[in-house]
């Protein structure tokens, strides 16, 4: 018996006809393309109000399979095993949306949960969503099938959320399927359905195989299981929620109150099969039955995913509280949790990040963090003080916790931690966009963290011989490679990184706009080519590109355009720029300075007696002329060294 994972039809357009699998295709996944009768969904609701909290078991002999939906593993137009097997699958999962008397193939969807070849039978578990209802729908769906796809078995749990776990025993896999129906606020539960496949036979189990002891007292048959409960499953197990007595949804004191209070848990094996340790279970249920999640009373809410992410040992720039200091083997754990009903299509799903010290194999609580919405970065493993977002939010809990004592400074979790994966995708990127250089990156080493306003550079030394510049964001996070050059042509470490950052030809030639400052500081300038640098210089510009002079905010330049690769125009470069505006120059010049200040900042400077300026060429002949006025700066233009 093999386990294989989810598969949806939509995962490889295969048939023998390209016709027929898009019209199956369609039939299958597509979702609601109009609003079905009203008589219909009047019917439908009624069977929703009147037996919602009924649980249908069905069991259907073998059958001839119909032409329709057959498949034959000797295909002529299907060499490959695995196209068969694609194919088998997604007409299973047609057969068992069939099944539901409401089934029209233009209203809702399906997905396929979980399938698993056997010996004799093959097993398929679905949820079946129609659009008929105006909640949504997720009602499991669980069927056997022949190899040749002939429909065995076929189980129907209806309802709204759709929940099941699953668990491997000496006996075979066993499934543990419930749901529940939400009806103007008032939730209802249904017995819960214990199945096991063996390959042979999936055969339905009535009996709570474990000793009437458990906790909570409950009839030794699920099907006695009675509908004031509510049943969330787990593997090997299911927990067991009452209704709050008097409960109403409409009631003004029952308003922000769960309707539900949790009773315990009832085992369904002897054996030791959920991999997730009993503590780290009861602080996710904690959290989940006790916080303000969206508004809604959360006792009951199903756990969707909760598994351990990522363990950190390495602690070096890190400040350690006094009680961890002496700690041997110090370990620390992160646990991601989701929760949510997985048929509700109306709330966002909760998630939280749960944090535990590890001793050994025993779990003690510490802290969560960055509650409420997804994280969806991989964390650094080994050191916690290692750059990444999921790192930082966890050390900014711990210290907000007491258990550090100063967050982690960036210069350190640079240069005295591995180099992040983030780091090493985006320089093969900058490698593979820039095939010119001929560069790949081999070898990354830390050198240097240079401040800047608002986030940092990060330098490495790539392969031994160039130094590449990576921007941070606040959040920690490796956004870009800005650029890589060679060590040996980099002079000043500082003015190169701020060269990188802000997209200058040359660190010397460009206006520093300082009035946003400390969050918003800009260059403007020949060179100064990010997007958000002339996001000021759109009024009064010409529309068709080409070049065009135009008046910003700060000062008067000519743009030049770039044409886009999809029509349009993409990059706007700045190559010239005149201004008397009091804009300071990144070695403090200002109009209204003296020119002996001037040529204190510039002893490069030389005059030119033609056009009466004074004149600094940088690097890549990028030129800055200084105009006086009874040698008092009154006017500035930069422009490019082709000019």
């Amino acid at each position: 018996m093999k386990v294989q994972m989810p598969r949806t039809p939509l995962s490889t357009p295969l048939s023998g006809s390209v016709k027929e699998t898009e019209i199956r295709l369609k039939n299958i996944f597509s979702g609601p393309k109009k609003r079905p009768p009203a008589l219909f969904l009047a019917l439908m609701f009624s069977v929703c109000v009147f037996c919602g909290n009924l649980v249908s078991c069905q069991t259907r002999p073998a059958e001839e399979p119909e032409d329709e939906h057959s498949v034959q593993l000797d295909h002529p137009g299907l060499a490959d095993d695995s196209a068969r097997w694609t194919l088998y699958w997604e007409d299973a999962a047609q057969t068992l949306f069939e099944q539901r008397e409401d089934y029209f193939p233009e209203y809702g969807g399906g997905e396929c949960l979980l399938n698993v070849t056997g010996e004799e039978v093959n097993l398929l578990l679905c949820a079946w969503s129609p659009g008929a209802h105006a909640g949504g729908f997720r009602n499991l769906l669980l069927g056997s099938f022949d190899q040749e796809g002939g429909l065995v078995d076929f189980y129907e749990i209806p309802g709204d959320a759709g929940l099941w776990s699953s668990w491997e025993e000496a006996d075979g896999l066993h499934l543990l399927c419930t749901n529940t129906v939400t009806w103007q606020g008032d939730e209802s539960g249904g017995p819960p359905m214990h199945f096991r496949f063996d390959g042979k036979t999936l055969a339905a189990i009535d009996e709570v195989p474990v000793s009437s002891m458990s906790a909570p007292a409950m009839p030794q048959r699920l099907s006695e299981w009675g509908t004031e409960h509510k049943f969330l499953p787990l593997p090997g197990a299911v927990e067991v929620y009452k209704r709050a007595e008097g409960w109403m949804s409409f009631q003004p004191e029952w308003q922000g109150v769960p309707q539900w209070e949790y009773q315990g848990t009832v085992p369904l094996s002897t054996a030791q099969v959920d991999p997730v340790p009993a503590v780290a279970r009861d602080i996710a249920r904690s959290y989940i039955d006790q916080s303000d999640w969206e508004g809604v009373p959360n006792a009951g809410t199903p756990i969707l995913r909760l598994e351990q992410v990522v363990e950190w040992t390495n602690f070096i720039g890190c400040s350690l509280c006094p009680e961890w200091q002496g700690k041997e083997d110090l370990t620390l754990v992160a646990w991601d949790l989701e929760f949510g009903n997985p048929g509700d299509s109306y709330y966002t799903h909760g998630q939280t990040h749960l944090l535990f010290l590890k001793e050994g194999k025993e779990l003690t609580f510490l802290t969560t963090f960055y509650d409420g919405s997804p994280l969806d970065v991989s964390p650094e493993p080994e050191y916690l003080a290692a750059l990444s977002p999921y790192n930082w939010y966890a050390s900014v809990a711990l210290t907000e916790a007491g258990y550090l004592t100063a967050l982690p400074r960036m210069a350190n979790a640079i240069t005295r931690t591995p180099v992040p994966q983030a780091a090493w995708r985006l320089a093969s990127g900058w490698c593979e966009n820039h095939p010119e250089e001929g560069l790949t990156a081999e070898r990354l080493e830390p050198v240097a963290v240079v401040t800047t306003q608002p986030g940092w550079v990060a330098v490495y030394r790539m392969n031994g011989e160039y130094l590449a510049f990576f921007e941070i964001s606040d959040f920690r996070m490796f956004d870009s490679c800005l650029t890589v050059r060679p060590e040996n042509g980099v002079s000043s470490l500082e003015k190169a990184a701020l060269s990188a950052y802000w997209g200058l030809l040359d660190s010397e030639v460009a206006l520093w706009d300082l009035s946003q400052m400390p969050h918003y500081a800009s260059a403007v300038g020949p060179g100064a080519n990010r997007d958000f640098f002339l996001t000021v210089q759109d009024e009064g510009l010409a529309d068709g590109g080409g070049v065009w002079t135009g008046t910003g905010r700060l000062f008067e330049a000519r743009f030049r355009a770039v044409p886009g690769s999809e029509g349009g125009w993409g990059w706007r470069f700045t190559e010239y720029l005149d201004t008397t505006r009091r804009l300071p120059t990144i070695r403090g010049t200002v109009i209204g300075d003296s020119l002996d200040k001037v040529r204190a900042d510039y002893p490069e400077l030389r005059d030119d007696l033609v056009t009466g300026a004074w004149v600094y060429r940088g690097e890549r002949d990028a030129v800055m002329e200084f105009y006086f006025e009874d040698n008092i700066l009154s006017r500035i233009i930069l422009r490019e060294g082709n000019e």
